[in-house]
């Protein structure tokens, strides 16, 4: 393959993990309840920067729905991956917009470009999912197939199943497991399990490796994230695990990530500062700024 994603987000969250320093500090923007004492007005994010240098943006209509969103190719950090949205509804409603497309992008020579596929289920579901990744070479690209567990009474995400033809391949020869468990409605936790299929087409998990994402003590403030689809969060989860948090409506304040040996574990700490209709401003041991822009008629 042409990244190992698993390793890429490693480095990232290595990167965050020297500039982490847990902390806890009496600064006044902290945690200012929403002044009229209502709900918060709805926030969409535009842009999130680090160390003053963008690292993600993102397009909306001004009723809140995702359009296209750029970020930094961390396989070459000179280039920006471009990523579009389809949706199979024409509802100018967010919360009714069925995603049937996501693209991501890069003009990087090295780097993958993604088309994932998905049929919409019932209740914002997804009924199933693929993924074309395509390389420079037939051998550095990928064909997925997704299956996707509910929990019956909560309806939430409990497990994806990623069946994966890699390397040219015509047959099924390698999956990923992704088990998701929540705190409320955070996602708490995601235990990925990458190994090899056995000769019935099934996973052997004899073979596999596990990486576990731990997303912890979640604030009660609004993400930044939150107005974007939760699908859109979860296809890109499935590009770098390490953004899994993403679907949660809150900010997690540290995180844990065990991998694979001999890779060490890596631990974070994330302290906000937020404005008065609770968002998050700034990060501010990772140094991560957010700008917002203020929806319409929501």
């Amino acid at each position: 393959m042409a990244k190992n994603y698993f390793l890429k987000m490693f480095a990232g969250a290595a990167l965050f993990g020297l500039l982490a320093s847990c902390n806890t500090t009496s600064d006044p923007t902290e945690s200012i309840p929403d002044p009229v004492g209502g709900p918060s007005p709805k926030k969409f994010v535009a842009k999130v920067a680090m160390d003053n240098v963008t690292q993600e943006e993102y397009v909306s209509t001004t009723s809140g729905v995702l359009q296209q969103i750029t970020f930094k190719d961390d396989n070459a950090p000179t280039f920006n991956y471009i990523g579009s949205v389809t949706y199979q509804t024409g509802s100018s409603d967010p919360a009714n917009q069925d995603i049937s497309q996501v693209t991501f992008i890069s003009p990087a020579t090295g780097s993958l470009d993604y088309t994932f596929d998905i049929v919409p289920a019932e209740k914002g579901k997804i009924f199933s999912a693929s993924c074309k990744a395509t390389g420079a070479t037939p051998s550095l690209s990928y064909l997925s197939d997704y299956a996707f567990s509910y929990d019956v009474i909560t309806s939430k995400l409990t497990k994806v199943l990623e069946k994966r033809k890699d390397g040219g391949i015509s047959a099924y020869n390698k999956f990923i497991e992704y088990n998701f468990v929540y705190a409320g409605k955070n996602v708490s936790q995601v235990i990925c399990k990458k190994g090899i299929l056995n000769n019935l087409g099934a996973p052997d998990f004899a073979t596999a490796k596990t990486s576990t994402y731990n997303f912890q003590n979640y604030d009660s403030n609004n993400s930044p994230f939150s107005m974007l689809p939760q699908n859109f969060s979860l296809i890109r989860g499935f590009v770098n695990p390490a953004l899994f948090y993403r679907m949660s409506p809150n900010n997690p304040t540290s995180m844990y990530f065990e991998m694979p040996a001999p890779t060490p574990s890596v631990n974070t700490g994330q302290s906000y500062s937020y404005d008065n209709e609770r968002y998050p401003v700034v990060e501010k041991n990772q140094k991560v700024t957010f700008t917002y822009k203020k929806l319409e008629g929501i």
